[in-house]
């Protein structure tokens, strides 16, 4: 096709004897060569392009025909280093967006693990200005409980997803070993402490519930508390917080919170409380308003009515990531 189109405007040249013009339809195939075959392809044949040129010279001469090649060389080759820059920098987006949607399953994948007598379900929402760095983990503990951590990397775009990213993995790989929330935080803070570069703060909370469903055992750095269903309290937490990343060592402790005889807990960031329409910001009264007429619902339909909800009420685009994760003892 690019041959083909080459050779007509050369015929179309010779035979017009118009030279004034003709040559510069030449651009056309060069710049589809540039864009299918890169840049060595656009150029060799804007090389050509310029031969086909002088022979027409030979045929038909062109007055000034040093200058008039000179011009035409030089208008070739910038079509084709323009037309390979722009496709090199679309493929090079194009990488970077697949490189995202990637990071962004990973820290948040749509398929939760099955848990022995949990109803989990999770909303996840990325930026509309990239993936900011929320993360959740739901495991099964080493002895028998469930484990959930949520996760805020301080910072936005690709470096906060790629922290989210690691810390999480760091997470899931320590969770294999011990379900002690405090010592999962404390642990996964000294890895983040060895990690070079340094300055990088995350926040994240880690519940263990027993197999039983009675009690809760958590431990926070820096992040929400989880809210108990149906009343949407906070849990009451126990000791000082620091955000993960903050200190070498860092000494967080356990609460102890009973859950028997709730429907729940839903475990956020401050992705879902932070979103703002106008002037205004949901908050945590906000959210727990949008909450309230769900909690008797499911842990998958809470988490899909309140994605809906949220974003229905918030300004776009939303400004960081979006992330629930809801916890119910199932029936019996």
């Amino acid at each position: 096709m690019i041959a083909g189109g080459v050779l007509a405007i050369f015929g179309v040249l010779v035979a017009t004897r118009a030279s004034v013009g003709i040559a510069f339809f030449f651009c056309l195939p060069i710049g589809l060569a540039s864009w299918w075959f890169a840049a060595r392809t656009g150029l060799l044949l804007a090389a050509i392009c310029i031969c086909l040129y002088a022979i027409n010279d030979a045929v038909n001469p062109v007055p000034e025909f040093a200058f008039a090649i000179a011009i035409r060389g030089v208008f070739f080759l910038v079509v084709a280093a323009i037309v390979s820059l722009v496709r090199e920098r679309l493929r090079l987006l194009e990488h970077s967006a697949e490189e995202l949607e990637a990071i962004r399953a990973a820290l948040a994948p749509a398929e939760l693990p099955e848990v022995p007598g949990v109803d989990a379900a999770a909303a996840f929402v990325s930026s509309e200005l990239g993936v900011s760095g929320d993360f959740y983990l739901l495991t099964n503990g080493p002895d028998g409980s469930t484990v959930a951590i949520v996760g805020d990397v301080v910072g936005h775009g690709p470096a906060a997803a790629r922290l989210a990213t690691f810390i999480r993995a760091r997470f899931a790989a320590l969770a294999a070993s011990t379900s002690d929330p405090a010592e999962l935080l404390t642990l996964a803070n000294t890895a983040l402490a060895e990690r070079p570069g340094g300055d990088e703060l995350v926040s994240a909370v880690c519940v263990r519930l027993t197999p039983e469903g009675s009690s809760a055992c958590w431990a926070r750095a820096g992040h929400p508390p989880p809210l108990r269903l149906p009343e949407l309290a906070e849990l009451a937490a126990d000791g000082s917080t620091f955000l993960l990343g903050a200190e070498e060592r860092l000494e967080l402790e356990n609460t102890e919170s009973s859950i028997d005889g709730s429907e729940g807990l839903v475990i956020y960031t401050d992705g879902a409380t932070d979103v703002r329409r106008g002037r205004e910001m949901l908050g945590l009264e906000g959210l727990r308003g949008l909450l309230s007429p769900l909690s008797g619902l499911s842990a998958k339909v809470i988490t899909s009515e309140i994605e809906r909800a949220i974003l229905a009420w918030a300004d776009r685009p939303i400004r960081d990531d979006l992330c629930v994760l809801v916890l119910k003892p199932k029936p019996g």
